[in-house]
This record gives structure tokens, sequence and C-alpha cells, in this order.
């Protein structure tokens, strides 16, 4: 799995739930075609964990939703530790690549 591929995983991701927190919300049809627009125009390997706009409740939402994915555990992960998304993404790689080398 390359950067690339993950990093459009992560952005599928963050508007799944954002999905889930704006259904109740006015108009969350064009909130959540703002947000797809903000990530793909500013969301890249070398851009902070916080321009996504993530706080730790959140990473562990996307974590999960990784882990349930690509069947991974990323309980070893230090998210302190991660500052652009690219820093996430090299440390998912590694993961993702042994859990399908694993599973043959």
């Amino acid at each position: 799995m390359t950067e690339a591929e993950l990093l459009a995983v992560l952005k599928e991701l963050v508007v799944a739930m954002a999905k889930e927190e704006t259904a109740a919300s006015e108009n969350p049809v064009a909130k959540l075609a703002e947000l797809k627009k903000k990530l793909d125009e500013r969301v890249n390997v070398d851009s902070p964990l916080g321009e996504i706009g993530w706080d730790s409740v959140q990473m562990t939402w996307v974590l999960i939703r990784l882990e349930e994915r690509y069947d991974i555990d990323t309980s070893n992960l230090s998210i302190f530790d991660m500052f652009t998304v690219g820093d996430l993404l090299r440390s998912l790689i590694p993961l993702i690549e042994e859990a399908k080398r694993a599973r043959g």
C-alpha cells in the first residue's frame, strides 16, 4: 500500500466521521461536500494532523475504523509522536503490509 492510497482512505474516513457528526445538522450534504473539497485541496502527506481538525477522540475513531478495515492492531502507535499526515501514514503502512502477508 502506498502513502497516496492510504491518504485517500484517511480522507474517506474523515468524511465518514463527519457524516455521523453532521447527520442531524442543517444541510449536512453541503457541509460534507465542503469538507471533502477542503481535504482534497489542502491535505497531503506534509499537512499537520491538525489541518484535518482531529482531536484525540476523532483520531481514535479513525484508528478503530482502520483496524476493522485492514485487520491491524494500532494499539502500539503513539499518536502523540505523530505530527503530520505522513507520520501517521508511515506508521500504518507497515502494519497493513504485515497483515496482508499474514493472510497470505
